[in-house]
């Protein structure tokens, strides 16, 4: 602002100096002296506002000059009963704006007392004064004078006021700022504490020992399954090192691989046999990793150990058992076979089983609904909803599992068989089912294959039926199937303008339960899995292009014969 204000001022000063004083001077017949005098101050004006252009505010050189002038042509223009007298109100607004501090009182008392010297010599020694040659030339250059301070003075004050409009606007917009800040500071904090709590419940709810310990080796956390392992309380460990739960040459062996981990600034796996707290030797397998700052510095080190006692003593058992099935090779055969048949009906068993449950609960629930909906809060019914949404759900993924099993197990009935009409039929399906929606299409003729019909059929139902769902976001979906070449063969494709997928997850695309979209779109994540397994059954390859919010194309092959 004071920048600002200053350039501004200077050119004022020349123009007024050059355009208005002089020329006024003249007409009233004044001595040469005094516009040599105001001459001389317009032009350092000039030479004060030009070093202002270049970054250089000399505002006490202005201040000084200013007073010389007004020392220099106090007499010979007309004194007290001349205009100068004004032109101290300038000086006065000057002081406050361009000084600070201590250093505004010395030339605020200077002003003062160079004004009253004024006053005094002209009252000593009033035939030092010119007087003005007429009443008119002495009323001329008092408006002259009052209209250049008026206008000087309201120049500065018009900007300070702006200035502290300016400011004030600036503080309303930083506290509504800051009040965003501390709200979101809020809600960040309520989500770590909410995190934190989260964190250490699961912690605290595992079997096995979690700890973390300082660059020095003192615990900074113990789990509960930690100190069920070792036997001692938190007030034991925390804040104390491995001689607070171990033998002293126990003791120095972990410290001495703690130091190798913080040293090597890299995770280690271990194992290590530790007296249980009845007294029997347990193994432990340890996963110990250093802990970083934000600015990467290692700061501590974190572990956890498990009880793999009995993993170990059951893997030892397998491996017998295994070296005894070897023995018996065609026993086993006979058994596998009737594992495989026993499992084949265990399956349908397992489905029909669970769908009575299932249907328990949906009909519970709806009953709960209907009949005491009215008096449960809006979470408990929510609650509910959400068991009944995914008991339906977990409908949908016994179907889909029962479905992906039974293409292992069938045998294939191999015939001729038009992918394009197919395609075609399973795509007035979707569009009957939802009329509303602006679907093109494309389905190249004449496409004919060798294999089952009804697993061709269940494959393109899942292909075309993706690229129906994940094309639903667009006011006018495209779907296209067709065939080209690829590497020398004959490929199929079938391609959308939908959502799309990222390309550094396209190896979880074919497995089961493997979904990239969240669940704004239905599914169980099983369709592709199960494409994959009827094209591999026929002999062929799958894989998929896609791009982020540009559309899926899915290829497979299907070799004839």
């Amino acid at each position: 602002m004071e920048q600002h204000l200053f350039v501004l001022l200077c050119t004022m000063a020349a123009a007024a100096s050059f355009f208005l004083v002089i020329p006024t001077n003249y007409l009233q017949h004044l001595p040469i002296y005094i516009n040599v005098c105001v001459a001389v101050f317009g032009t350092f004006s000039l030479v004060l506002l030009n070093e202002a252009c270049k970054g250089r505010y000399h505002t006490k050189s202005l201040f000084f000059l200013f007073m010389a002038l007004l020392n220099l042509i106090w007499f010979p223009n007309g004194a007290s009963e001349g205009s100068l007298p004004f032109y101290f109100f300038c000086l006065l607004m000057y002081l406050p704006i361009f000084f600070r501090g201590r250093a505004r009182w010395l030339p605020l008392l200077l002003t003062v007392i160079d004004g009253v010297a004024l006053m005094a010599l002209e009252l000593r020694f009033p035939e030092w004064a010119t007087p003005f040659r007429s009443e008119q030339d002495r009323v001329s250059d008092n408006i002259v004078g009052f209209a250049v301070t008026a206008l000087s003075c309201a120049v500065m004050l018009w900007t300070l006021l702006r200035n502290y409009e300016e400011e004030r606007n600036r503080l309303v917009s930083v506290n509504e700022q800051l009040q965003r800040v501390i709200v979101e500071r809020s809600a960040v904090e309520g989500a770590l504490l909410q995190n934190r709590e989260l964190l250490n419940s699961v912690i605290d709810g595992t079997i096995d020992a979690v700890f973390v310990k300082d660059v020095s080796g003192r615990y900074l956390l113990f789990s509960k399954g930690a100190c069920q392992m070792t036997g001692k309380t938190l007030e034991q460990v925390l804040g104390r090192d491995d001689h607070a739960l171990f033998p002293p040459e126990v003791a120095l062996e972990v410290l001495r691989m703690d130091r190798e981990v913080l040293e090597g600034n890299q995770a280690h796996t271990l194992e290590w046999e530790l007296d249980g707290v009845n007294g029997e030797r347990i193994l432990l397998e340890v996963i110990k990793g250093p802990l970083h700052n934000k600015e990467g510095q290692v700061v501590g080190l974190f572990g956890i150990a498990r009880d793999v006692t009995q993993s170990r003593r059951m893997a030892e058992e397998l491996r017998l058992l295994n070296e005894d099935l070897e023995r018996r090779v065609a026993e086993r055969t006979a058994r596998l076979e009737a594992a495989m048949k026993e499992q084949e009906a265990f399956s349908y068993s397992v489905s029909h089983d669970l769908r009575g449950p299932l249907r328990h609960i949906n009909s519970y629930g709806a009953i709960l609904l209907e009949e005491f909906g009215p008096a449960l809060e809006p979470e408990a019914r929510g609650y509910l909803e959400r068991i009944r949404t995914s008991s339906k759900r977990m409908g949908d993924l016994i179907d889909d599992l029962l479905e992906l099993s039974r293409i292992g197990r069938s045998e294939l009935n191999k015939a001729t068989v038009s992918l394009s009409d197919l395609a075609f039929g399973i795509g007035c399906k979707l569009q009957d089912a939802e009329p509303a929606r602006r679907v093109d299409l494309l389905i190249e003729p004449g496409m004919q294959v060798q294999g089952d019909r009804l697993l061709l059929e269940l494959m393109l139902e899942n292909l075309v039926g993706n690229a129906w769902k994940y094309s639903s976001i667009r006011e006018r979906a495209r779907i296209e199937f067709g065939c080209c070449r690829h590497d020398g063969a004959d490929a199929f494709f079938i391609k959308d303008n939908g959502v799309g997928f990222d390309m550094a997850y396209q190896d979880k695309l074919f497995g089961a339960f493997q979904r990239l979209h969240g669940a704004e779109f239905e599914g169980t994540g099983i369709g592709l899995a199960t494409v994959k397994r009827i094209v591999e059954r026929h002999g062929g390859t799958v894989w998929a292009n896609g791009v982020v919010d540009q559309g899926a194309t899915v290829y497979f092959t299907m070799p004839n014969g």
